[in-house]
C-alpha cells in the first residue's frame, strides 16, 4: 500500500467516525498554542501588525474548523460508509 492511499483510508476512518468531546478539546487547544507560537514568531520577525494579521487569519481558519468539527461530531459522517 502506498503513502496517499494510506493518508486515504485513514481520513476516511476518521471522517466516518462521530469526533467526540476530547477530540475537540485537543483540536482547541492545540489551535490556541499554534496560534500563540505563530504570533509570536511573527511578531519577533516582522511586527506587531503582522502579528495580528496571522493571528487573525489563523484564528479564523481554526474557528470554521472547530465548527465544522463539532457540526459533524452531532450528525456523524454517513456519506463516508
Amino acid at each position: 500500500m502506498g503513502l496517499i492511499e494510506r493518508f486515504e483510508d485513514e481520513y476516511v476512518d476518521v471522517s466516518s467516525t462521530r469526533t467526540t468531546l476530547r477530540e475537540l478539546l485537543e483540536l482547541f487547544v492545540g489551535a490556541v498554542v499554534f496560534v500563540l507560537l505563530a504570533s509570536g514568531l511573527t511578531y519577533y520577525v516582522a511586527g506587531e501588525t503582522a502579528a495580528l494579521v496571522v493571528v487573525a487569519v489563523l484564528s479564523s481558519i481554526f474557528a470554521i474548523t472547530l465548527v465544522s468539527q463539532a457540526y459533524w461530531a452531532v450528525t456523524g459522517r454517513d456519506d463516508y460508509r
